[in-house]
């Protein structure tokens, strides 16, 4: 499916000059001149118009009650470099709407806790434009952006707390009343969520990995989950109900 199938997104991005996504630890990037900034903005503009977005631009977030008019917000950082600290504004409006950060610089972005903070994507101001124009159409196809590697130690960081922390026998996985879910993909989200990929599940039930992948697709479906990340997120929100 391509942007074209699908509705326009109305999009907010907001400016560098904007006060809202500045903190205490910001600092100017010393190697981009007002002209440099301003094409690199209107780059990124220029490439999210041809992905089926009508576009808002401000220097300002809009107010607080008219920020559910807009269905994604799009934030420029060539001038907020947070020093790897994303500001409590951005993390609030991350939580109630898409937000997506753009013109990153990778020394001052910490893309893993921008993924862990409900970040929805992130570009960066190397990005090369077909790059840019990929992750931007899977942004319209409601899913997430971020580099595989980001993605695999996220995972990585909550597999490792959920060994640490342990559950109560009581309330394990293999206990939890799963809505709509076959005893099959039961099976399956319990060795997703021990970190186990197709390969290895394929070959603990002696099925294809095809056949594994489809479970997987199935259970993204039924779930509302976009990768692995949001399955196991999802899974823990259930451990605790009654049968």
């Amino acid at each position: 499916m391509n942007s074209m199938d699908m509705g326009r997104l109305n999009a907010f991005v907001l400016t560098t000059t904007g006060n809202n996504i500045s903190d205490t630890s910001a600092h100017v990037n010393p190697n981009l001149t007002q002209d440099t900034d301003q094409e690199a903005l209107k780059h990124f503009i220029g490439l999210a118009g041809t992905c089926n977005m009508t576009l808002t631009t401000g220097s300002e977030l809009p107010a607080v009650g008219d920020r559910r008019n807009y269905q994604l917000y799009f934030i420029d950082l060539q001038k907020s470099l947070w020093t790897k600290q994303i500001p409590e504004n951005v993390l609030q409006l991350a939580a109630q709407v898409r937000t997506v950060l753009f013109n990153a610089c990778e020394d001052a972005l910490c893309d893993k806790q921008a993924l862990l903070s409900g970040i929805e994507g992130v570009f960066y101001h190397n990005d090369r434009p077909e790059i840019i124009l990929r992750g931007l159409t899977r942004i319209q196809q409601n899913e997430r952006w971020f580099k595989r590697d980001t993605m695999n130690n996220a995972l990585a960081d909550l597999l490792k707390a959920r060994q640490e922390n342990p559950l109560p026998a009581d309330s394990r996985l293999a206990e939890v009343n799963f809505p709509a879910l076959t005893k099959r993909e039961k099976t399956i989200i319990n060795l997703v969520s021990s970190g186990a990929q197709n390969k290895e599940i394929a070959d603990q039930l002696h099925i294809s990995t095809n056949t594994v992948k489809t479970h997987i697709y199935s259970l993204f479906r039924k779930t509302s989950s976009r990768n692995r990340i949001e399955l196991i997120t999802w899974s823990q929100q259930f451990r605790s109900l009654p049968h």
